[in-house]
This record gives structure tokens, sequence and C-alpha cells, in this order.
């Protein structure tokens, strides 16, 4: 167990965080409500389904999310999480987001998840060390070298705090100079892996083939059971490398079968029966969707530090599903997808709010 004064001082910097979360997404909210023109006005719907609903948990969350989340089929659900209270209270509860960074570092996923097929690894940086793609040390003239003799694309990303495609490099063979090579490593810093550019299924290329288009998967391991809470795929805007929506891409839900939903959304909150190329969503099976699911529920079993995971994979060329990451303080997936824990609900309220039993569960 930690020592009292440690104790304290992880307690403190806990409530310092979730209060910064808090007010940052409150503050989104905000900006969020005033470009949709105040959203759905549910004022009456609010005071008599919402606010009974949550009173028994001791809260009474903002009307301003329920104008967001039912804007779009106008129908109130009060199991809607808002964002303050997914962010600042249920993921750091579920989650220990002390070993967020450790647990979510690219470079070690070969020690989390060694059978897991994943881009192809050139080298990789740990906390200023240089490593090959069997975890052996080597020099950083080696590491160039090794960048340098690889034939096909490739690209060098953060390890550690990345997302939305922040800091991506691509690199094609004979199109660039070693210096170019250099310079990016050095921009770097520490903490990046480099790896092989995946080619994708020719489904997925379909919906965008300049970006790597992903599953995102968000898993919860609740009372002994992994249960899976949302899926979507993320497709990316034309000519992006990147398959994130704040680039200009889409998102879409995925249903049980595979298939996708009938509409997407896009940045602007639009939502589209087909993306920018044409492809309409629902004529779209995810490949080897199973499989993938299969993989969640399995693996996450493993990592009961982090108990809310969102998983990103992708298909490649031979309908091999590939792990790309993973994100251990995922989002909601709420304005694709509907309330988060859906028939879990309660019981998850209940358990955050009322019993927390898991309350020594980061000691």
């Amino acid at each position: 167990m930690r020592s009292n004064f440690r104790k304290k001082w992880d307690d403190l910097n806990f409530i310092m965080e979730s209060q910064y979360r808090k007010y940052s997404y409150r503050k989104k909210a905000r900006i969020r409500l005033k470009r949709m023109n105040n959203g759905y006005q549910c004022g009456e719907e609010y005071e008599k389904i919402v606010v009974p609903y949550w009173k028994k948990y001791g809260l009474k969350p903002k009307k301003m999310w329920y104008q967001i989340f039912a804007d779009r089929d106008k129908k109130v659900d009060p199991r809607y999480i808002p964002d303050d209270l997914w962010y600042g209270t249920i993921v750091p509860y579920f989650s220990n987001t002390q070993f967020r960074r450790f647990g979510e570092d690219k470079c070690l996923h070969n020690v989390w998840f060694p059978n897991l097929k994943k881009p192809e690894t050139i080298v990789k940086n740990i906390a200023g060390v240089f490593y090959n793609r069997k975890q052996e040390i080597i020099s950083k003239e080696d590491a160039v070298k090794s960048c340098l003799e690889y034939q096909q694309e490739f690209l060098i990303k953060p390890s550690i705090d990345s997302g939305e495609g922040r800091l991506i490099t691509f690199f094609t063979p004979g199109k660039y100079k070693k210096e170019e090579l250099v310079k990016a490593l050095k921009k770097m810093g520490a903490n990046y892996i480099v790896q092989g550019v995946v080619k994708q299924h020719e489904i997925l290329s379909k919906l965008n083939p300049s970006s790597l288009n992903t599953i995102r998967i968000v898993s919860f391991l609740f009372e002994g059971e992994v249960y899976i809470l949302s899926s979507i795929l993320r497709m990316g805007a034309s000519n992006a490398r990147v398959d994130n929506i704040g680039a200009g891409g889409y998102a879409c839900p995925i249903h049980e079968d595979g298939s996708l939903n009938e509409l997407g959304v896009n940045r602007k909150a639009e939502w589209r029966s087909k993306n920018q190329n044409g492809i309409y969503f629902k004529d779209i099976i995810v490949p080897s969707y199973e499989d993938i699911v299969q993989t969640v529920k399995r693996e996450h079993r493993k990592l009961a530090h982090f108990k809310l995971i969102g998983w990103d994979f992708s298909v490649d060329t031979n309908s091999d599903p590939i792990f790309i990451e993973y994100n251990v303080c995922p989002g909601s997936n709420q304005i694709t997808c509907g309330p988060t824990f859906g028939d879990l609900t309660e019981k998850v309220l209940e358990e955050v709010f009322i019993k927390k039993t898991l309350k020594d569960a980061q000691n």
C-alpha cells in the first residue's frame, strides 16, 4: 500500500484533474450548444424525466447535456451520461489514471499483446532509449539505418499521449533524404514508434483510400464480464492521412452483425447516408468484425486497472484484424451510439455513487 503522504498527494492530484476535466467539458458543451442553436428544447422533459432519474444518486446534471444528446432524435433519455461526469468521475473511478501513460505506451504493445497482429515495427524509442522490433537496445545510428533500409512507406508517431493523428509523419522510400528523417526523429525527442503503413482491406479502402480507417470499440469490464458498449467505424476525409472526425472525416455506428448504420455523422454534427466519396454506409459490412469483438473481450480481461477501454483496430488485405492502439480514457460515443451503458446504466450509477465497492481498487 502507498504511504499516507503518497495517498493524500495522489488524491489531491486526482481531485484537481477531475475538477479541470469537468470545467473543460462543460465549456466545450456550451460552445457546442451555441453552434447547435441551443439544441433540443427539452425543459419540461428534463424536469419530469431527467431530474427524478438522477436524484436517487444525489445528482442533478445540467440541462444543456440533454439539449445536446436529444437533438438528433428529439427524444430525452435520462441514461445519457454528461461528459463532465464521464471524464471527471466515471472514467477515473473505473480506470486508474495514474497508470495511463505507462499502460497506453505503444512501444509496449508487444509486451501486453504479443499474440495480436500489429503494424510492423521498425524501431522504437522508450524514454530516450532506442530498441529494434525484438526489444533489443540499439544505437541511434542503427535506428536511423533501419528506417533508411525499410523499403515500404512508414510513419513516425508518438507512443504516449497521442491522438487524432497528432505529430504523425509519413515517409515514402525514394522521396525523402536522410537529413529529413534525422530531423524528424530529433523533433520527436523521445517516446515514439516507427512503423510500416498498414495496407488495409479493400472494403475499408473503398470508404477512403488515403487514410487508415479504423474500428473503435469501447469495452467495459464490469462484475467479471466484458461488455461491448459501442462500436463505430471512423474514416478520413478525402486526401487526409488520419481518420478522425475533427480532420473532416465521418463516424458511423456498427451493428452487432458488422453492418454499418444507415447514417454516419461528420464534425458538423450532420448525419448523412453517404460519405464524401459517395459510399452509402448501409452497403458496408465491416470485414472480420466478429473476430475483432472476440479479441477485445479476451484481451480486456487482462487489464483490470482499466475497466473502460477504447480499442482501435483496422483490417488488412488478408482480412486479419490489425491492432492499432487502445485508450484508457475513451470517449463515450453517445452522439453516435446512444447512452453509453444502455441497460447497465442504473447498475453502473449505483456502483459509482452509492455502493462504491471499488473505492480501494487504486490503493
